[in-house]
């Protein structure tokens, strides 16, 4: 059986999956709360320091941005877990899990 084309978003998903750092590069630079957010999460990572971090958030408000971190920490090689409070939005979480089944 051929496989099926791939549709549009998976597409996109595929296109973001695979350059996280210029997409990453652009939302730092241009808005001050993204650059706050980054260097807050990187800082964790880079000291060693850890944290658990919340995002709850409306659609448009900046979550995606928030996965090209997670992604460009995994690049890095070093951890991070994404956990999500329903099956649905841990489908969009590249490795995501559900609190309850993590």
């Amino acid at each position: 059986m051929a496989k099926p084309a791939l549709g549009s978003n998976q597409q996109k998903f595929q296109r973001r999956k695979q350059d996280p750092s210029s997409r990453l590069a652009t939302g730092v630079s241009t808005d001050a709360l993204a650059k706050q957010v980054y260097e807050t999460l990187m800082q964790a990572v880079d000291n060693n320091t850890g944290g658990l971090f919340f995002l709850d958030a409306p659609g448009g408000t900046g979550k995606t941005f928030v996965i090209l971190i997670l992604a460009t920490i995994r690049s890095r090689c070093d951890i991070a877990l994404a956990l999500a409070s329903s099956g649905i939005a841990a489908t969009l979480l590249d490795g995501g899990r559900t609190a309850h089944s993590a």
